[in-house]
């Protein structure tokens, strides 16, 4: 009864009128910063590949938890997760490969959002707190500019918090439990132990160890995916450009497309490839902005042009290289769904190995989501509870990991798709309503 109503509001809220409000504030901020993502392209390459003027390695003489550069891996991080294998996938099984157009479409207009939020997260942050060495920094420091500011903001810590435990950890630990059990044999009870206990070490080391492993994890997860995908890409080159081309025509004529959806039309599809691409990337929910508030930095122009670095990487290079994967592979209309349209990519490929290889992206992929969202909703907790208890939500998280990994936990997608919903409202109005703020720091700076 309950998860029948959840699920009725659940599709309600995730309507094409919402979905449209999220893709038109990325149109309006990028008119209103005059197409930031590309002015500042170049840039952001420059500013990541160059590093910033601490130790990039080890965040010497940052006055925050982390350097911008170490907040960019975990903005990363974040962009690159489970959500770019199974969310593609099920994108493409739902609405055919045009999809992967229209995904590539609102990701860039999604770098503007990216600019956006750290920029505005750096500009309003502040180090200390009234429990002393606490350092706060996030969405909720600017959202906090909003009429009835301060029980918004909390509003959109407790969502951001509910969200990270459950999606950032639960889900992600599930992930990793399953594919583990799927291709080993290793009862997912020795797992979630396994796991638990790796949480309690990170979480115990505070800000810094969080930050030291998730940026040890980013070079395994990425490297590994682009080895494997390039070998895949590489093995199918003479279908890339008829993939590409199917994938255009597919974008707008979508019900020609074999495979799909009898009847799709271009509004579903567009709505399809909206929720993935958020769900995917994250921009416009505010994690990039609790990273980059926390550095200390004083250049939020720099660390906004920086951060849309990491929504293009994990959503138009990722993403489209899975979708092309799929496409140029010929799996794309065999009725597989999520993480196993991948799978089959793959084992054209690698054979039955493939499913390993898979399997083990999966769980690099989300052992470096969910170990930065130690980080975000560690912060989200300190900010809900004035900097107090941090053992006992490093002892909360560990055992959600656990629970995680042994539960059936699909159910509770329907809530936690209502709290991204609810944190995305917030930070995007936020946005639109700083939006003059914006104009006059950044136009008149550059």
């Amino acid at each position: 009864m309950i998860h029948n109503f959840l699920t009725t509001v659940r599709d309600m809220v995730w309507s094409l009128p919402f979905l449209a409000f999220i893709v038109g504030v990325g149109c309006i901020v990028t008119i209103a910063l005059n197409f930031i993502q590309v002015r500042n392209f170049c840039k952001s390459w420059r500013l990541v590949l160059g590093g910033p003027d601490e130790n990039p390695k080890t965040g010497a003489g940052t006055k925050g938890d982390m350097s911008p550069f170490q907040a960019f891996l975990n903005a990363l991080s974040v962009s690159v997760g489970n959500g770019s294998l199974a969310g593609i996938g099920a994108a493409i099984y739902m609405g055919g490969p045009g999809a992967a157009f229209w995904m590539f479409l609102i990701g860039f207009l999604l770098m503007a959002v990216r600019f956006a939020e750290v920029f505005l997260g750096v500009s309003f942050s502040h180090l200390g707190s009234k429990s002393g060495d606490v350092k706060l920094g996030g969405p909720f420091m600017y959202i906090d500019k909003l009429p009835m500011g301060s029980t918004l903001a909390t509003l959109y810590a407790a969502a951001c918090l509910f969200y990270g435990v459950v999606s950032g950890c639960a889900m992600q630990c599930n992930s990793i439990s399953t594919s583990v059990h799927d291709a080993m044999g290793i009862s997912t009870y020795i797992v979630g132990v396994i796991l638990a206990a790796f949480v309690l070490y990170v979480m115990f080391g505070g800000a810094k160890r969080i930050v030291v492993v998730s940026q040890a994890l980013v070079p395994v997860k990425v490297g590994l995916f682009f080895t494997t995908m390039i070998m895949v890409l590489g093995y199918h080159w003479a279908n890339l450009i008829p993939a590409v081309i199917l994938i255009v025509k597919s974008a707008f004529n979508p019900s020609a497309a074999v495979g799909a959806i009898t009847g799709i039309t271009i509004q579903r599809l567009f709505a399809i490839s909206a929720s993935r691409t958020i769900n995917a990337t994250e921009a416009g929910l505010g994690t990039a902005a609790i990273f980059y508030s926390n550095t200390g930095s004083d250049k939020p122009i720099n660390d906004g042009t920086s951060s849309m670095l990491s929504t293009f990487i994990g959503n138009n290079v990722v993403n489209t290289m899975v979708a092309l994967s799929i496409v140029a592979s010929g799996v794309w209309d065999k009725g597989h769904d999520g993480a196993v349209a991948v799978v089959a990519a793959y084992q054209t490929v690698f054979g039955a190995p493939g499913g390993w290889i898979v399997a083990l992206l999966a769980i690099t992929f989300g052992m470096g989501v969910f170990v930065a969202y130690g980080y975000v909703t560690r912060q989200c907790w300190l900010y809900l509870t004035n900097g107090r208890y941090e053992t006992i939500f490093s002892c909360i998280f560990a055992s959600v990991a656990f629970f995680g990994s042994i539960a059936k936990i699909q159910l509770v997608w329907t809530v936690v798709d209502l709290a991204v919903a609810f944190c995305l409202l917030l930070n995007l109005t936020a946005i639109l309503y700083l939006i003059p703020y914006m104009r006059s720091h950044v136009l008149g700076n550059e």
